[in-house]
């Protein structure tokens, strides 16, 4: 998914070349002038995207000028989707005042993650880590991200890092051996098959990697990735306790589409690595997509034929599809709070897990408590005052949502969520002049948010 400077249009690398200039001679202004729409154009740029972040902190004063590293790809630009859009919203809206703002980089994690661009997602929270170097919550995630893709050594450097900051840190003395460990694994080539690290031991000669080089590029055909897919297979039949194939057979099924083929594969690779984290929560992601589509052709079928006579069983197991995966959610935020109950992002994510199912009551308490966390305290006001609408206790969500409108300054997406949120609560409670004063804030903002513009208008007709 990288993008490089040789695969870009020749506009773009002739603003690149302007870039680079005008960072010699720290014209960071500039620089931000030249390279975000290189970057808005080129999802997968990350050398582009680097440089901005170093202007953008240059011009803000944001940690000193944290710069960062380039590491050159070699991948095509992928095709105009809806997480590009996001992200060039939180570039232009958000990164480029404040490049450092945790919840927009917490945000370009998750769709990074979410398109398989590992490489953007350690970005996002090595920003985090410059921005922030106190925070090792984040700093772990880096740590355990980097195990996760083979970048034990880089891994370890973060470990150590954490360890600065908290020389009790346990967690991070042993994820800094672990680290090192496998880092001489994957140098060394020794135990890949015991450990499921190592991919020079997996490699029999020059074309097995150069096989293995294509395998992490996004780029490949859907037959170059049938065809790995089947060689893996091959491999995989011959050592079926070897991570390495079990994990590879996983990320092909689930680039393919095959998501209840990946499901098995991921799930069989936990059990070869239960202490993997990042596995996990891809196990999770990955259950989710199942049970999405589970519910999606169930919905489909409902839709399409509402007097089928097992229509009542279809509605009946989407209903227990999606109380049993609030269940899980729900449990697995409750044990994150029980080992750590002092942390308040653990209490926003439980409440948000009460919240998404409609448990509103459970969800105040948790989400008044993550408040008092800096971080999380826009967010968790943002879904309490949700909760106090769905409750329709619509004089606290107006409270709620003003409170989190008035404290923030930035016209950015979260922003405008407020807004909406609190001109609907306000319209529920027939205060329609109050309701417009919301919505045109945004509208002066952001014609195309939503409905906005529909209703404003029609307000003057």
């Amino acid at each position: 998914m990288i993008v490089t400077e040789a695969e870009l249009d020749p506009k773009y690398q002739a603003l690149w070349k302007k870039a680079l200039i005008s960072a010699e001679r720290k014209n960071w202004e500039y620089v931000i002038d030249q390279v975000l729409p290189i970057v808005k154009g080129n999802f997968g740029f990350l050398d582009g995207r680097k440089l901005l972040r170093t202007a953008e902190s240059e011009v803000t004063g944001g940690s000193g000028g944290k710069k960062f590293s380039f590491g050159l790809g070699g991948l095509k630009p992928i095709s105009k989707k809806d997480p590009e859009d996001v992200v060039a919203e939180l570039e232009e809206n958000v990164f480029r005042k404040d490049p450092f703002n945790l919840n927009a980089n917490e945000q370009l994690y998750d769709i990074a993650m979410k398109m398989h661009f590992w490489e953007l997602a350690a970005f996002a929270l090595e920003t985090i880590r410059a921005g922030h170097p106190q925070n090792t919550k984040h700093m772990h995630k880096l740590a355990q991200h980097y195990m996760a893709y083979e970048q034990p050594d880089k891994a370890s450097d973060v470990y150590a890092a954490i360890r600065k900051v908290d020389p009790k840190d346990m967690d991070a003395q042993k994820g800094e051996k672990d680290a090192a460990a496998r880092s001489s694994i994957k140098n060394q080539g020794w135990g890949a098959a015991e450990t499921g690290g190592g991919f020079q031991s997996a490699m029999k000669d020059a074309s097995e990697a150069a096989k293995l080089e294509m395998l992490d590029r996004q780029g490949m055909t859907r037959d170059q990735m049938e065809q790995f897919l089947g060689e893996t297979i091959e491999q995989y039949n011959a050592d079926q306790t070897n991570i390495l194939y079990v994990k590879r057979m996983a990320d092909l099924y689930e680039r393919l589409e095959q998501i209840d083929s990946a499901l098995m594969f991921y799930d069989y690779a936990l059990t070869l690595n239960p202490g993997d984290v990042a596995l996990q929560r891809k196990v999770e992601i990955i259950r989710d997509k199942v049970q999405d589509k589970q519910i999606e052709d169930f919905e489909r079928d409902i839709e399409s034929n509402p007097d089928a006579p097992d229509i009542e069983e279809k509605r009946a197991q989407v209903a227990d599809i999606r109380r049993q995966r609030a269940e899980v959610v729900i449990n697995e935020a409750k044990g994150r709070v029980d080992r750590n109950p002092t942390d308040k992002t653990l209490r926003y994510e439980l409440g948000q897990a009460y919240f998404n199912a409609g448990l509103y009551t459970e969800a105040i308490p948790e989400l008044q408590q993550a408040k008092s966390n800096p971080n999380m305290r826009i967010k968790a006001i943002l879904m309490l005052g949700r909760c106090f609408e769905r409750k329709n206790m619509n004089d606290l969500a107006k409270t709620s949502l003003s409170e989190a409108a008035n404290e923030l300054v930035v016209m950015d997406a979260i922003k405008k969520e407020v807004l909406y949120e609190l001109a609907n609560v306000l319209e529920k409670m027939g205060d329609r002049a109050g309701s417009l004063d919301q919505l045109k804030e945004i509208y002066n903002a952001d014609y195309g948010y939503r409905d906005v513009a529909k209703r404003v208008e029609s307000s003057y007709n």
